[in-house]
């Protein structure tokens, strides 16, 4: 490891907070449903430095891990994921939340649980609870790993090739390769991380082979993809995984013209949706809070964002006329209403 010290990127008194988790025993560690790479890293990185005081981590899995790279970095970095319900949170002394929070509707914890530690680089919500004992939130930093990072950095930790891998995929995944809002705080672990990691892994995690079944979606995403002047919308339908939509989202974003893209999906009963745009101080966060109003829940940062619209039924019907809704909206905030939509592929003949 390198004896220079990561830039600080906040005055969080981290000695005075791991002091006060002394004598803990039991520490249940949560993100997020349907995790990304940021969300597991910082969960895996944090899990070891609560090790390191005498603190037993475990890992808790909301939703489902669907996308095949999320799948691969779990399996090839033996992540150690247990899903929600298979745990009884009341056998934990501590709970910590990250990369989310309290009362964001995206995470399986009962909202009765009290929660101890709250670590996120998401907009801080209005409604937490004031009475959190270990709360780090910095909008300014680009992912929450690179928060854990500095934590075990700080305290001297040692991070092997394999937690250094999860968190160099995480830095990619979360700020595409530091093009997408990263902080100085991104850059300076970045470059830590490259020369830490194990690369072959890395490559196995990011190109892992995929069934037809994917390139079926990918396929009826394209077809189903509408264009409205600078904006792309796509209605998946029914999801054979939630995180499908932010994939897709992100595939096209690369569209020539494109400078926001909605896209939106079902999976048993309940609306997701995936917000991008390249402007970097689009306020994607707000938009997305916005064009769901109160439809569901919402966040994000300046350039991605996500909601869940509230379940109605088990066939889609409502969640997919919730996505119609907010798209009318975005359409409308974004001054498109005159656009003549278009299709993404045209017909061949």
């Amino acid at each position: 490891m390198s004896d220079s010290k990561p830039p600080e990127t906040s005055d969080f008194d981290l000695d005075r907070a791991l002091a006060a988790l002394r004598g803990r025993k039991h520490a249940l560690i949560c993100t997020h449903d349907n995790p990304d790479p940021d969300g597991m890293a910082a969960m895996e990185g944090m899990r070891v430095l609560l090790d390191r005081g005498g603190t037993r981590g475990t890992l808790g899995l909301g939703g489902i891990i669907g996308r095949a790279e999320n799948r691969a970095m779990v399996q090839v970095l033996g992540i150690p994921m247990v899903p929600m319900d298979r745990i009884d949170p009341g056998n934990f002394d501590l709970v910590v939340l990250i990369d989310t929070q309290p009362g964001a509707g995206n995470n399986s914890l009962p909202t009765d649980l009290r929660v101890d530690v709250v670590i996120d680089h998401h907009p801080q919500r209005h409604d937490l609870p004031f009475d959190i004992q270990w709360c780090d939130i910095r909008p300014a930093i680009g992912a929450s790993s690179t928060i854990v990072f500095t934590y075990l950095r700080r305290c001297g930790v040692p991070i092997d090739k394999r937690l250094a891998t999860a968190f160099l995929y995480a830095l990619k995944t979360e700020t595409r390769d530091l093009a997408r809002e990263a902080s100085p705080a991104e850059r300076s672990a970045y470059l830590e991380l490259m020369g830490l990691a194990d690369h072959e892994l890395l490559q196995r995690i990011a190109s892992p082979k995929v069934p037809r079944e994917h390139f079926a979606a990918l396929q009826r995403a394209i077809a189903r993809t509408r264009v409205v002047g600078k904006l792309l919308l796509c209605d998946l339908g029914e999801l054979d995984y939630p995180d499908l939509v932010a994939e897709v989202a992100d595939l096209l974003q690369r569209y020539q013209g494109a400078r926001w893209v909605l896209c939106g999906g079902h999976h048993q009963g309940r609306g997701v949706l995936s917000l991008r745009t390249d402007h970097r101080d689009g306020g994607a966060g707000s938009v997305m809070k916005a064009i769901v109003a109160h439809d569901g829940t919402a966040g994000g940062h300046g350039m991605i964002a996500g909601a869940q619209l509230a379940a109605k039924n088990p066939r889609g019907a409502a969640t997919t006329e919730g996505f119609v809704a907010c798209a009318e909206r975005l359409v409308a905030q974004l001054g498109l209403s005159d656009e003549e939509p278009g299709r993404l592929v045209l017909d061949e003949g």
